[in-house]
C-alpha cells in the first residue's frame, strides 16, 4: 500500500512545531509497513516583509526517515487576491506531485490533512490521475468563522470528491456536515505521541499542583482560568496553578497575576518541550483546560495518559475524549464556572482513578489503534475503488 500525504501545512525540519502532528501520523503509517511519501507546498506570508521576499523559491527534497518528502518553496504574493494564491498554491502542488511520481512511484491513495489547501491540490490530482483521496479535517477556522466567501466553492467540490471524510471530533464532524454539502463525516481522533506512551508513572509523585500547557492566546482562556484560580485558592491557600506554554498573552498574563496577588500561586513556565510536558502532567493532580474552542485537544489525551484527571471547557473536542471517570466539564469562558469545576474536582478526588484513567487513554489513543483503524479505511477505499 502506498499512500501520499498532502497536509495543508507541514513542519519544514524535525524541529518544526508547524504540523508536527502530521509528520507524526506519517512516521507510525511508515513503521507499520505502509509506503508513505509527503508534497507540501511552502509558500510564505508577505507579513514577513523581507524574510519573505529573500527566502527559497525552488524544490526541495527532505529524506526523513522512510518518508519522501517534497516541498515547493514560494510567496504569497496576492493576499488582496487571494484566490490566485491558492491556484499558484495547487500548480506548484502539482509539480511536486509529477516529481513524486517519476522518483517514488504512483500513490495508490491520497491523503488530504485539512482541506485548505490542500483539498483543491488532491481534486486536481484525482480528475488527472483517478486516485482516490481522503481527508482530516483539524483545522478550526471553520468553528471560528474564519473560512471566506470565496473559500467556500472550492471546500465544497473538494470534499464532494473524496472517498472517505474524517474529522478529528464530534463536534467538528457534525460542523462539517452543516457548512459544506450535508456529507458525512466519521469521526477519527488524533494521535497520542509515543512519548507519552512509554512514560512511566509514580502514583505517589504528584504535586499539590494544577496544570495547564498550552500557546499563550486569547483563545485559549488563560486569563479566565488565573481568575477561577484566584476563587480557588481562597479555599487551598497553598494550591499552585502550573502554566506551560509561550506566546502574545504572556504580559497581559503577568500583570493579571500581579494584580489578583498570585504571585505565590501561579507561575508562568514559558516554552517546554514534550518531555517536560509530559513530567508537568505526571506531577499534577489535575490538568486544566480553558479554552473557547478546540477542534481536538491533543494536550487532553496527553493528560490522560499520565493518569492526570482533565478539568475542561465544553469547547468542542474534548467533549468526544472525555468519559465520566476522566473528569469534569464546564461551561467555556464563565471564571465561576470554572473556579465550581476545579473545586468540585478538588472535594473528589477519589473518584479518578489514575491507572484506569491511563489505560483507557493508551486503548484508544496509541499508534497500534490508530494504525489499525487508518489501514482499514485505506484497504476499503481501495476495495470501492
Amino acid at each position: 500500500m502506498h499512500i501520499l500525504i498532502l497536509p495543508s501545512w507541514y513542519p519544514l525540519h524535525k524541529d518544526d512545531l508547524n504540523g508536527a502532528f502530521f509528520r507524526e501520523q506519517a512516521y507510525v503509517l511508515a513503521d507499520s509497513g505502509v509506503k508513505v511519501g509527503v508534497i507540501a507546498p511552502q509558500f510564505r506570508s508577505l507579513r514577513l516583509g523581507k524574510n519573505a521576499v529573500l527566502g527559497r523559491y525552488d524544490q526541495e527534497f527532505w529524506q526523513d526517515g522512510n518518508i519522501s518528502t517534497y516541498f515547493q518553496h514560494g510567496v504569497f504574493w496576492f493576499p488582496k487576491i487571494p484566490y490566485l494564491d491558492l491556484k499558484r498554491w495547487v500548480k506548484a502542488g502539482l509539480a511536486l506531485f509529477e516529481r513524486y511520481v517519476k522518483e517514488q512511484g504512483m500513490p495508490d491513495i491520497l491523503h488530504v490533512h485539512s482541506l485548505l489547501y490542500a483539498g483543491p491540490l488532491a481534486l486536481e490530482i484525482h480528475k488527472k490521475y483517478q486516485i482516490p483521496y481522503c481527508v482530516t479535517e483539524h483545522s478550526s477556522v471553520f468553528g471560528r468563522g474564519l473560512v471566506k466567501d470565496w473559500e467556500w466553492p472550492y471546500l465544497k467540490r473538494a470534499e464532494a470528491a473524496a472517498s472517505k471524510l474524517l474529522a478529528v471530533s464530534k463536534s467538528l464532524a457534525d460542523l462539517l456536515k452543516q457548512k459544506l454539502n450535508g456529507k458525512e463525516w466519521t469521526v477519527f481522533p488524533n494521535l497520542l505521541d509515543d512519548l507519552f506512551v512509554e512514560s512511566s508513572m509514580n502514583l505517589s509523585a504528584r504535586k499539590y499542583q494544577l496544570c495547564a500547557v498550552a500557546f499563550l492566546h486569547a483563545k485559549k482562556g488563560f486569563d479566565v482560568l488565573i481568575k477561577a484560580f484566584a476563587n480557588v485558592v481562597e479555599e487551598y491557600p497553598q494550591l499552585k496553578l502550573v502554566i506551560g506554554g509561550e506566546g502574545p498573552e504572556r504580559t497581559k498574563l503577568e500583570m493579571l497575576i500581579k494584580t489578583l496577588g498570585l504571585e505565590n500561586n501561579v507561575t508562568l513556565l514559558g516554552a517546554l518541550s514534550r518531555g517536560e510536558v509530559c513530567q508537568l502532567m505526571k506531577e499534577s493532580l489535575c490538568f486544566v483546560l480553558s479554552s473557547y474552542i478546540e477542534t481536538f485537544g491533543v494536550v487532553v489525551i496527553e493528560a490522560l495518559s499520565q493518569g492526570t484527571p482533565v478539568v475542561s471547557t465544553l469547547c468542542g473536542g474534548p467533549e468526544s475524549i472525555l468519559t465520566e471517570g476522566d473528569g469534569l466539564f464546564v461551561k467555556a469562558g464563565d471564571e465561576k464556572e470554572l473556579a465550581k469545576g476545579i473545586l468540585e474536582f478538588l472535594a473528589n478526588q477519589e473518584k479518578f482513578d489514575n491507572e484506569q484513567i491511563r489505560r483507557r487513554c493508551i486503548d484508544a489513543y496509541s499508534k497500534k489503534p490508530f494504525v489499525n483503524k487508518l489501514t482499514n479505511i485505506y484497504r476499503d477505499i481501495l476495495d470501492k475503488k
